[in-house]
Parts: structure tokens; sequence; C-alpha cells
């Protein structure tokens, strides 16, 4: 079973991301363990023992820039769905994120985030 986490400041935001995968993941008969955040220090605390296999990371300006930089330093096998109001497609390139897209989210962007992490990785929707 995939662990996936989703953290943004918001948490009806965090929510409606939650759906967006786990309705995608339900056509792929995946079922996943979905786990949301709004505070980066809880996140990082909690994933210590318990370390998602991908994270689908929305948070605004240099506040993305960093978590996606403390998570990359802290799991490098952890994969990184990355959205941001700011253009860090160098940083995210850099940092090896699987998926990096800017605002506005969308489910389309979600699932070829997904599926680039799935790709990338050889596994199999079954």
């Amino acid at each position: 079973m995939y662990r996936i986490g989703v953290l943004t400041d918001k948490k009806n935001n965090g929510e409606t991301y939650a759906k967006m995968i786990s309705d995608y993941c339900i056509t792929q008969k995946l079922f996943p363990l979905l786990e949301t955040y709004q505070n980066q220090e809880v996140f990082f605390k909690e994933i210590q023992s318990n370390v998602p296999d991908i994270v689908l990371l929305v948070l605004p300006g240099v506040d993305g820039l960093n978590a996606a930089e403390h998570l990359h330093s802290l799991f490098p096998e952890c994969g990184i769905i990355w959205c941001s109001d700011l253009d860090f497609s160098l940083h995210a390139f850099r940092l090896r994120v699987e998926y990096f897209f800017m605002e506005p989210v969308n489910e389309l962007k979600i699932q070829e985030g997904l599926k680039a992490w799935f790709r990338s990785e050889k596994r199999s929707f079954k």
C-alpha cells in the first residue's frame, strides 16, 4: 500500500487535493493511505516514523521551496509533486522532483504528477 502525504497551507484545500488523489487512485484500483497536513513542523515531525512514498506539496513562495528542499534532504527517495505560485522549475529540476507545476491546482495536473511518479519508479498500477 502506498502512503501519500498532502502538505498545504489551507485545510480545505488539503482535503480537496486528497479527494482528487483518492478518486484517481480508485480508477487505477489503488487504495493508498492519504494524510493531509497544514503545518510544516507537524508534517516533518510525523513523517519521521511514517515516511510517505510521495508528497503533494502545495505551499506558496519560499515556503514551498524550503519544504521541498528539506523533504528531499531528509528522504531523497520520497517522491514530490510540487505546485507553487512562483516559478521554481529550475529548483524542482535540481531536486529531481517528479512533477512541478504552477498554480492553479487542478485534477489533471495532480494526475500527471502521479503518472510521472509511477513511471519514474517503474511502479505498476496493479
